[in-house]
């Protein structure tokens, strides 16, 4: 089968936390990890997926070294999106395109603050 992305995948397991209401009206939360990432979306691992048109709320936590002397220890993405495929082994979740990232700057610290600032995902600037 022909691989149709568009966008460059990354085999990066980042940390999630993934809301989604549900048909009773009450939020579930998952706490899964990625099996790849793109720009565009995600594969996250589990074993409970959601069904495919399900909107979801997504938090995923960085931790790159690079990313940490930028922003501080983690940093915190907040995103919109999808789920476009279930199966099994978990589900394909596709963002929207405005996301969120905030800084996490040491856990128990008292001087802890967040710096907030807001992001456009690339796939808004591609032609």
């Amino acid at each position: 089968m022909k691989d149709r992305r568009k966008l460059e995948r990354f085999n990066l397991k980042l940390r999630g936390e993934i809301t989604a209401e549900t048909a009773d009206q009450m939020n579930r939360v998952f706490r899964l990890r990625t099996r790849d990432i793109s720009s565009g979306g995600a594969f996250f691992y589990g074993v409970d997926p959601l069904p495919e048109g399900t909107p979801v709320q997504i938090n995923l936590i960085l931790s790159i070294d690079k990313l940490k002397k930028l922003m501080g220890a983690q940093a915190r993405v907040e995103i919109s999106g999808i789920v476009k495929r279930s199966e099994p082994s978990g589900m394909a979740i596709c963002f929207h395109k405005d996301y969120q990232m905030t800084s996490i700057k040491g856990r128990g610290n008292p001087r802890s603050d967040k710096t907030a600032g807001t992001f456009r995902s690339s796939r808004e600037y591609r032609r």
